[in-house]
């Protein structure tokens, strides 16, 4: 199922390597490197899966989590992070991620959480 995804990672070769396997899948890809520009780009157009980290620089992958819900937003949001706690996974939880993903993570693992976030 095709969908389209934002990936927010300050890192340009994370955005630049989920941005290219993605559309490889035939999913519809654009990326931000943090979180204003993300917000340009949820003003811009809808995504059915959003790929955030959890630190985004100017910002937290949670706030992103939390824009969704103040928008009444039917987007599924999977938080990303190379430094998990127990406290930002429940409260990515909490907040109704879809998926909470430790870095580094294998292609395959991002596409099934992906692919278990559109069938949502």
């Amino acid at each position: 199922m095709k969908a389209n995804i934002l990936v927010i990672d300050d890192e340009d070769s994370i955005r630049f390597s989920f941005s290219r396997f993605l559309e490889a899948e035939g999913h519809d890809v654009i990326t931000a490197k943090d979180y204003r520009e993300a917000l340009v780009r949820m003003d811009e157009r809808g995504f059915e899966v959003i790929l955030a980290d959890i630190y985004l620089g100017d910002g937290w992958g949670l706030d992103i989590l939390q824009e969704v819900m103040e928008r009444g937003l039917k987007t599924r949001v999977i938080i990303m992070t190379a430094y998990p706690s127990s406290e930002t996974a429940q409260d990515s939880f909490r907040m109704h991620a879809a998926d909470y993903l430790v870095k580094p993570q294998t292609q395959e693992g991002i596409l099934d959480s992906v692919n278990r976030a559109i069938q949502q």
